[in-house]
């Protein structure tokens, strides 16, 4: 049998009491849109999914694609949808007045209102605007608009939050809030998680062969895979292509795909790309796929790049990305350092063909992204707002 401790006069000291149960806290996610098909949508639906098992959830939202997923509490929020400008300004207004002040956390996405005791940075404007003023095709005059009033709204944000933590998506986009924003509050870097059911190497081999006859590629083809917004890569990855004898390019994205089809006429390399167009199954889309592209002047995560690293696909992303924090060079991904040279890039992707290098890759990316599952995001998340109360 134990005996308890005793100090030096002899007196037993008592044990440490037990901490007191967590009470049920009544939380408010704000988010211009609720779904499941990615980026800070995807990542609300996974907390408030986990979180109604145990706690009153509630999702102020504009847009929203309920699941069904029992115990969360949905509220429409206003907001006049013409383009990104107009969302953002009348989206803040009513869901300023439209949160209460009984909750116990109100878990903001970024610039979503002048609301909340928690925020998450899925981005900073001014280090995207900046990277795209970087590249050839640079900022259009509606992006520039866009930077001035957003970076504006986030530093207004960030700089005078103070005590409400932030919930940073990676490193990167931690230190852009300070360096772009100053901003002062306490600050926690907790990675996007991954789906590793949905996004899996047995997910990839179940479905490659309709996935591939869908897209209308031969068997036997190496397929290089590029998923997001085109213009975050998709014309270098075009010119390394230039300089690759074999394999395709597959790009999957909503982005209009009409000035990007000339690019690779203008190339030469019309008939070794596919414009997939969007897709809410994009786990069929890695599965056509042999290496993963993403040469980004810009991103705070990149969740696609942990999605694909769960497939097993190997992938080759520009250290300007957040997730590129997980990846050391030649182990588990390759890293592009200089995000404009095609050159460089197609060195990577020449490489990729050797498929048993490519394979060992894949399989050390899959061994990476899986501890860092929903489940383990929650979690910290939790932590954090155990912080606030």
């Amino acid at each position: 049998m134990d005996t308890p401790d005793t100090s030096a006069a002899g007196v037993a000291t008592p044990p440490p009491a037990a901490a007191p149960p967590f009470r049920r806290l009544k939380i408010a996610f704000v988010v211009h849109d609720y779904h499941r098909s990615g980026g800070h949508s995807r990542y609300v639906t996974e907390l408030a999914t986990r979180f109604a098992k145990e706690h009153e959830v509630h999702v102020f939202a504009n847009r929203i694609a309920d699941d069904g997923t029992a115990g969360i509490h949905f509220h429409h929020v206003p907001a006049w949808r013409a383009n990104a400008f107009t969302t953002v300004l009348s989206f803040a207004v009513p869901v300023t007045l439209q949160v209460g002040r009984d909750f116990d956390v109100v878990h903001s996405q970024g610039f979503c209102g002048l609301v909340g005791n928690v925020f998450t940075a899925h981005m900073c404007n001014r280090a995207w605007h900046s990277a795209l003023l970087k590249l050839d095709e640079g900022a259009t005059l509606r992006e520039s608009v866009f930077n001035k009033v957003t970076g504006a709204l986030e530093h207004a944000l960030y700089r005078f939050a103070r005590k409400s933590p932030v919930i940073a998506v990676s490193d990167r986009v931690g230190q852009d809030l300070v360096k772009y924003y100053h901003c002062p509050s306490p600050m926690h870097v907790i990675y996007h998680g991954t789906d590793l059911e949905t996004f899996s190497p047995e997910t990839r081999r179940r479905y490659r062969d309709q996935a591939r006859a869908q897209y209308g590629i031969p068997k036997d083809e190496f397929v290089f895979l590029y998923v997001g917004d085109l213009r975050k890569g998709a014309r270098r990855c075009m010119q390394a292509l230039t300089q690759v004898d074999k394999g395709l390019l597959l790009c999957v994205a909503a982005t209009d795909p009409i000035p990007y089809r000339q690019f690779a006429k203008d190339l030469g390399v019309e008939q070794r790309v596919i414009f997939a167009g969007h897709t809410k199954q994009v786990e069929r889309a890695f599965a056509a796929g042999d290496a993963f592209l993403l040469p980004t002047p810009y991103d705070s995560f990149a969740m696609v790049v942990s999605e694909a690293m769960g497939c097993g696909l190997p992938v080759v992303v520009s250290r300007e990305a957040g997730v590129a924090e997980l990846i050391r060079h030649g182990v588990n991904g390759l890293l592009l350092e200089d995000v404009t040279s095609h050159s460089e890039l197609a060195l990577h992707m020449r490489s990729l063909q050797d498929r048993e290098w490519a394979e060992a890759l894949g399989r050390a990316g899959r061994r990476t992204v899986e501890p860092l599952s929903w489940d383990a995001v929650a979690a910290q998340t939790m932590a954090v707002y155990k912080e606030v109360l």
